[in-house]
């Protein structure tokens, strides 16, 4: 009994946690969708028109993908949107580092500023957070399958 009670506080906290990462890292794009632009835009992947798209959508669709984390509303949907664009992430971040792109990546602040920053490790770093982040969701994810059978 006590260890069904310690894996529901678990996959409740990581939906928590999900959560909140998503939702803060919207809060920042959602305010400066020009810079969210530009920044997405230094990754050389997508046209400029699209990058304007993504800017404008992508922040409000990790809010609302974070509320449904947190509530449990669409639940289902929010962890496969979580998993498809944490897989995406890693793909853009990781083809920057391969090119030799030094940007910085926009996943939490647009407008960092910071002078004398290593973005190589900053993007590799980010690449090992996604990883984890993306274990998380796949944690939840097949949790959900399993409980359907019960």
């Amino acid at each position: 009994m006590n260890n069904i009670f310690n894996y529901r506080i678990f996959l409740l906290l990581l939906r928590y946690i999900l959560g909140g990462v998503f939702i803060y890292a919207s809060i920042d794009k959602i305010q400066n969708p020009q810079e969210f632009s530009d920044l997405i835009d230094n990754f050389h992947i997508t046209p400029i028109t699209l990058n304007n798209i993504f800017a404008l959508t992508l922040p409000w669709l990790e809010l609302i993908i974070g509320f449904g984390l947190i509530t449990g509303f669409f639940l289902e949907a929010s962890l496969k949107i979580i998993i498809l664009l944490l897989i995406w992430f890693i793909f853009i971040l990781a083809q920057a580092v391969f090119r030799g792109i030094d940007t910085h990546c926009g996943c939490f602040k647009v407008g960092d500023g910071v002078e004398n920053i290593d973005y190589k490790f900053l993007l590799i770093k980010r690449i090992f957070e996604d990883v984890v982040f993306l274990g998380m969701a796949l944690i939840l994810k097949f949790k959900a399958q399993f409980n359907k059978g019960k």
